[in-house]
This record gives C-alpha cells, sequence and structure tokens, in this order.
C-alpha cells in the first residue's frame, strides 16, 4: 500500500479535527508515587493475564458481523468511578486481520459507550454508528453512520473488497487514564481539574467534548515527555474495562450475545498495576520513531522479521522492510509494550501464549425437525504478531516475526503450521492437528471427518477469524463469508467435537477463542408469530 494512498484515505476519516504540524509519541514508563501534573504515576504492571472476571485493561470481541442482515452491538463500561480513560477501538478484518477502522474514544469516570455496527448493503463496506455522547476522536456524530476504510484491503484478499470489512474482530485498549484529581494541570499556578477532564467529564449527561482540549491534550501534544503528558491531565492506565458484544438479526429474530475477553496487567504480586503510558495520535503522520520498540506487527517492522520460520525458531530475513510505513494510527496494538520493560516480540509471545489453548470443543446440532443450524466462529487475535500477510509483492508472502514462546523460545506460528490458500481470497492458511466428532449416543468420526477444503487428517484455519457451518451449503447461521468453510457430511447430525490444535512438534497449541452459534425454529408455532431462536456458547478448551 503506498503511504499517499492511505494517508489520503485516512485524511477522510479524521478531516475537520484541526490538528496541525507533526506531533510523535512513544511508550512512557511512568514515575511517581501517584499521578500529578508532573509525573504520570508509576508503572507497576510486569504482566499480562486474561481476567477470568472480564475486567481488564484490554477487551477483545473475537468476533463481529455484519452480513446478511446482521448488526453486532457493542458496550463498553468504565467501572472506575475516579479516571476517565482514554481508549483506543481498532477494528480488523476477518480474512488476514487488515486494520479496516481505528478511532479514540476518551470515557468519563463511570460511562458507557456503544455503537452499533451495520451494512447498508448486501454490497457496500460496514459502518458504525452510535447515539452516544461520549467523546470520540474524530468525533462521532450521533446517529451518522461512519464507514469502514478499505485502504489496507487490496483484491488479493478478495474480489469483494466490502466484503472484508463485515465480518473480523476488535482490539480495545486502555491507552492512558485521565485524573479527576487537582493539579497544576495545563499550566496553572493553582490547582485544578486538567482542560482534558472538564472536556470529557458529563455534565447533566452530556459531555462538553472541547476539541482544543482534546486535541492539544492527545493529538497535537507531543507525549515522549512524561511531563508533558502529564500536564495535559493523562496518566498511566489502570484497570476497570469490560465489555459485550451483541449479534442481532431483526428479519431473522435471532440475536446471539456474549462478554469481551479481558486481558489485565498485574503486578509481581499478581494485582491489578498500571500500565505504561501508550497513547498515539488519532493522525496519518507516519511514525517517526523506531518502529520495533513499539509493535510486533511484521508488516510494520524492519528487524526480525522473516520470509521462513522453521518451528526450531530458525528465520530467514526479509528484505524490503517496513511493507508498510506506520502510521500514528497503527499504534498502540496488542504488543506495543504495556506492562513494563517488555519488548514487543516478548509481550506478543507472553500474550499468545496465555491464550494459547491445546484443543477445543463444543456443541453443534442440525436437526431437521427443528431445522437446526451450527457456526463455530475460531479467532486467533494475537496471529497478527506472529505472522501476517505482505500483499505488495505480485506474488503475496507471509512474513514473521520471530516472536518467541517466552519458556521454550519457540514460534507459535511457522511454516509447518501455516500456508497461503491462493484462492479467490489469498488468506493466511493455519493448520492444527486433527479433530473427532462424536454424535449423542457414543459413536464417533475421527478419520475423513475433515473441515472442507482440507485433507484427511488435517484441520485447517483460514482467515483471521474462520466461520466453520455444519451440513450447510447455504446461507449459515451467521451468513459468514469472508473466511467460511463446512464440514459437508463430516459430522453427525447432532453431537459434539474436539479440535485439537497442538502445533505439531513444538506442542504449543494456538491462540484460539470463539464459540458456538445455533439457530433452531420452534415447528409448532402458530402462523405470523416467530418460532426462531439463537442460542450461543463460548468455546471449552484444555490448556
Amino acid at each position: 500500500m503506498r503511504k499517499n494512498a492511505l494517508a489520503m484515505s485516512i485524511a477522510t476519516l479524521v478531516g475537520g479535527m484541526g490538528f496541525v504540524g507533526a506531533a510523535s509519541a512513544d511508550v512512557i514508563v511512568g514515575t511517581g508515587a501517584a499521578p500529578t501534573s508532573a509525573v504520570l504515576g508509576a508503572t507497576t504492571a510486569t504482566q499480562l493475564v486474561l481476567a477470568a472476571g472480564g475486567i481488564g485493561h484490554q477487551l477483545i470481541t473475537p468476533y463481529f458481523n455484519a452480513q446478511n442482515g446482521n448488526a453486532t452491538i457493542i458496550s463498553v463500561t468504565n467501572t472506575d468511578t475516579v479516571n476517565g480513560k482514554v481508549m483506543k477501538v481498532r477494528f480488523r478484518g476477518a480474512s488476514n486481520s487488515d486494520d479496516i477502522l481505528d478511532f479514540t474514544v476518551l470515557m468519563s469516570p463511570g460511562d458507557v459507550w456503544n455503537a452499533t455496527v451495520t451494512a447498508p448493503t448486501t454490497t457496500a463496506p460496514a459502518q458504525i454508528v452510535t447515539s452516544d455522547k461520549t467523546c470520540t476522536l474524530p468525533q462521532l456524530a450521533a446517529g451518522v453512520p461512519q464507514q469502514f476504510v478499505t485502504a489496507r484491503l487490496t483484491s488479493k484478499s478478495g474480489n469483494d473488497i466490502p466484503n472484508n470489512t463485515r465480518e473480523g474482530y476488535i482490539e480495545i485498549f486502555n491507552m492512558a487514564d485521565i485524573p479527576s484529581t487537582q493539579s497544576l494541570y495545563d499550566g496553572s499556578a493553582v490547582a485544578k481539574q486538567s482542560n482534558l477532564y472538564t472536556a470529557i467529564k458529563h455534565v447533566a449527561g452530556t459531555p462538553p467534548c472541547t476539541s482544543t482540549a482534546i486535541n492539544t491534550a492527545i493529538l497535537d501534544t507531543n507525549h515522549t515527555a512524561e511531563a508533558t503528558a502529564a500536564n495535559r491531565g493523562l496518566a498511566t492506565p489502570t484497570t476497570g474495562l469490560f465489555g459485550n458484544w451483541t449479534i442481532i438479526n431483526v428479519p431473522q429474530t435471532t440475536t446471539y450475545s456474549g462478554s469481551m475477553v479481558a486481558v489485565r496487567a498485574l503486578t509481581a504480586g499478581n494485582v491489578d498495576g498500571r500500565g505504561n503510558f501508550v497513547v498515539f495520535p488519532q493522525s496519518a503522520t507516519q511514525y517517526p520513531g523506531v518502529i520495533n520498540n513499539v509493535t510486533a506487527d511484521p508488516v510494520l517492522r524492519t528487524a526480525n522479521v522473516c520470509t521462513s520460520l522453521t518451528a526450531a525458531n530458525v528465520c530467514t530475513a526479509a528484505a524490503g522492510l517496513p511493507a508498510i510505513p506506520a502510521a500514528f494510527f497503527d499504534l498502540p496494538d496488542m504488543s506495543t509494550p504495556y506492562a513494563g520493560a517488555a519488548t514487543p516480540l516478548i509481550q506478543a509471545g507472553t500474550l499468545t501464549a496465555a491464550l494459547a489453548v491445546q484443543t477445543v470443543v463444543n456443541e453443534y446440532a442440525t436437526d431437521a425437525i427443528i431445522s437446526a443450524k451450527t457456526d463455530w466462529v475460531f479467532s486467533m487475535p494475537t496471529r497478527r504478531y506472529s505472522v501476517a500477510m505482505d500483499y505488495s509483492p505480485a506474488t503475496s508472502r507471509r512474513l514473521y516475526s520471530q516472536t518467541l514462546d517466552p519458556t521454550l523460545n519457540l514460534p507459535f506460528f511457522h511454516d509447518s503450521n501455516t500456508r497461503i490458500n491462493t484462492g479467490n481470497a489469498q488468506q493466511i492458511c493455519v493448520d492444527a492437528t486433527a479433530q473427532t466428532f462424536y454424535d449423542r449416543e457414543e459413536q464417533t468420526k475421527s478419520s475423513g471427518a475433515v473441515f472442507s477444503p482440507g485433507n484427511i487428517s488435517i484441520t485447517t484455519f483460514c482467515g483471521e477469524t474462520s466461520v466453520l457451518s455444519f451440513a450447510d451449503s447455504g446461507v449459515s447461521v451467521l451468513g459468514g463469508t469472508v473466511a467460511r468453510q463446512d464440514t459437508s457430511s463430516s459430522a453427525f447430525t447432532n453431537g459434539w467435537g474436539v479440535v485439537n490444535v497442538r502445533s505439531g512438534a513444538t506442542n504449543l497449541g494456538l491462540p484460539v477463542m470463539g464459540g458456538s452459534f445455533i439457530k433452531a425454529t420452534n415447528p409448532q408455532v402458530a402462523a405470523g408469530q416467530s418460532g426462531t431462536y439463537g442460542v450461543s456458547s463460548e468455546h471449552r478448551f484444555t490448556r
């Protein structure tokens, strides 16, 4: 992707915000006993872990869908009733996790932000719309749809480019807190709340969203220095976020819902801590710093990037880097150092290890009596930081980051378990080991039970977020098309299944999340009444 084309596309998104000059930003390890106008508050977090209670510093929505009349509603709650949050929201496409929309949300203490993703037509890109009054950057006007951006997409990832915006997953980060305490903010000689806090704090149900204060603190200011960031009313990020998602189809009267996966930044004592300050301007300006210090994304990096990577972690170095010059809006991502002094490669490896599972287990139903249909969703949100698609050569290539398992020094994704599907959509495919389907009466199928298209023994996930339908050659439960496969007749009518995702000789497993979506119809329902039901359940795992 040429830099000027990207800049023009994203400039449309951020147009009208009035930023001037070049801003720069970086990861800042905070200091001080507590945030003031001079210090951000000491970074105390040393590790990232999954939050069993669902509240954390970062959130992952495994799947969103705007296909076949579906709408996805997302809702994020700031349970911190003292501090505001500077929250990055990024949508990534299902095919190869390309960035299709990102923006900044500024939540006040105790705030809730929600929005809905839809597709206005069957041929248009997805769009997001909200009636929420919470401040965003750029500001999402109430009730006015914002179309997803296709600048990072190409026909190589599927001839129907808008279709690649209608399915995927969502990354959400608390980049910084906005303290409500009083100090000598914004150069004031008298202790007061910061201009930024005043701008984002609701007054009689509505925040002022003062553009001057928000732009000065988030968009125009050089945040490479701790004192500058602190003086603008910012602090190192703490916990407090939880989120929910709902996929609803009004014409088909079906609804599926679940909780976002939460990631906590913990201290060495295993309590919630403060992460690093990771606010980057929401602009298309090229990042001027050392990109390898802030991301493990192999299409953005210039070092430790491989065109071939063996299971033993032997790397063939890539030339012609970076594949895409990083813009400020590309940062932060899930690999940007958040817990202490971790490097992007180590953080990506550690987070992938936390998500990695050995087997994936769930139920399915295709009983004709109730017109039952089943889709399974498999999402691997950290795969991007190990292997990504570079569309720039005449023949697309995989680029690997030499991301290591923190214990074994082995890669989760490598040449032996990944390949490129060279069909209509050039997607990175990941091969697991095997699968077994069971019916409800103890019968099993293993040999020949494949995910089509595949072969006799290998389960394949093509796409970053893939949908597996059960014996359904038509429009499946979710209507997914970007990265969909089908079991054909491999499974039973009803039952459960186990997918083994141990990564060959390394035995590391894969970072899979997702769930089962079952749709059924009551045949006894009276004419003119709805008898359609949707049931969703998260995958069960062994680790």
